[in-house]
């Protein structure tokens, strides 16, 4: 059979973090490391890392992105989750009365290579829109906020849409989505509202922390596939990796622990429409 025209692997929530005394990583990072290296041995075209990458320290970033270099050839996009708004908690940082979120966005930039915190790449005749958290207080109780502009211009991207499928990727869930997704964005009905007019469209999310390969973290709404998004580390590592083809997108699922597939997971959903064809879930496929 002929392979992919495109191939990614996705990750949320890897929360790189270094001891402040000490600048050594804290005692989940090398667990994150080892899927870093499992998903290069993948060979993805590229690679999402769909926000909370760091915890917004200086030093995060540098070990983030040391890892990043020393493991991935391919292109590695990234998003902002709350997490790299965290400066805030270090007063020599982002001193809280003198806070910038503009700061917290620059340093992102700057470490990331990304051309915004929002940006569209095209690939094999797909479209790949990351969208970013914009603010964090702990009044939002981590909750996504998006902009107006943001917004406006996502509905412009989608306004003349592709030949190809449109997969977007933001870091917290639209409400009442995938699990757990309870008062996560703000911007939520505006979002769906968007999304609505544009089905066929695949939105990937992380922020929750769950289980991959849980029935509700692939749910379908008005048209629009909802993927949620778990962590590499903890109790159950996983990661997404997603293969497009000519007539169709395959989503599948990697286990860390194991350095395997997990073979009860795979959605194949047909092209252009995005029909869910098969589900080989939980060790049936329907």
């Amino acid at each position: 059979m002929d392979g992919p025209e495109v191939s990614f692997a996705v990750f949320s929530d890897l929360h790189f973090m270094a001891w402040k005394e000490t600048l050594s990583p804290v005692e989940w990072v090398p667990q994150v490391n080892g899927c870093l290296e499992d998903a290069h041995q993948q060979q993805p075209d590229f690679v999402v890392l769909n926000g909370d990458l760091t915890n917004g320290k200086q030093r995060d970033y540098d070990l983030a992105f040391a890892a990043i270099r020393n493991t991935f050839s391919c292109p590695v996009y990234c998003t902002m989750g709350n997490h790299e708004y965290y400066g805030y908690y270090e007063p020599e940082d982002y001193a809280p009365q003198s806070y910038s979120l503009k700061a917290a966005q620059q340093r992102f930039l700057r470490y990331s290579g990304m051309p915004n915190i929002y940006y569209s790449v095209e690939q094999s005749g797909c479209v790949f829109l990351f969208l970013s958290c914009e603010a964090y207080t702990p009044d939002l109780k981590d909750a996504g906020w998006l902009s107006e502009a943001q917004l406006a211009w996502l509905q412009e991207r989608l306004a003349d849409p592709p030949s190809g499928p449109v997969f977007i990727f933001l870091h917290q869930p639209l409400n009442q989505t995938v699990a757990e997704s309870h008062d996560t964005l703000i911007q939520s009905d505006a979002l769906q509202a968007i999304l609505r007019t544009h089905p066929q469209t695949l939105v990937f999310t992380g922020h929750t922390h769950c289980r991959m390969d849980r029935a509700d973290q692939f749910v379908q709404q008005d048209g629009v596939w909802y993927v949620g998004g778990g962590c590499p580390h903890g109790e159950h590592p996983q990661y997404r990796f997603v293969e497009v083809y000519r007539d169709r997108v395959v989503l599948r699922l990697r286990d860390c622990t194991r350095k395997a597939w997990i073979r009860t997971y795979e959605y194949t959903l047909s092209l252009p429409n995005l029909t869910c064809q098969s589900a080989h879930v939980g060790g049936e496929r329907t």
